[in-house]
């Protein structure tokens, strides 16, 4: 990948194992094409699954997943 970045992680569940993309940033294009070289290696090396950690907006870009969880945030600065 020229224009991106992804930063991944192996989240070892009690009943599973899953390829956790934790930081996608970059070129939407580049970043759709890495996800798909990304489950092909997760499959191989034992994961069950994908997980995704980012805003709402993916999950228009990436239809094979759903939406499970919403992470939040809180920010000392606005209290």
């Amino acid at each position: 990948m020229e224009k991106s970045a992804i930063i991944t992680e192996i989240v070892d569940y009690p009943q599973k194992a899953m390829c956790r993309i934790w930081l996608a940033g970059g070129d939407l294009d580049e970043l759709m094409d890495a996800e798909i070289s990304i489950a092909h290696w997760a499959k191989i090396h034992g994961c069950d699954g994908m997980e995704i950690v980012g805003r709402k907006g993916w999950s228009r870009q990436l239809k094979d997943y759903r939406e499970s969880a919403v992470v939040l945030t809180r920010n000392f600065s606005d209290e």
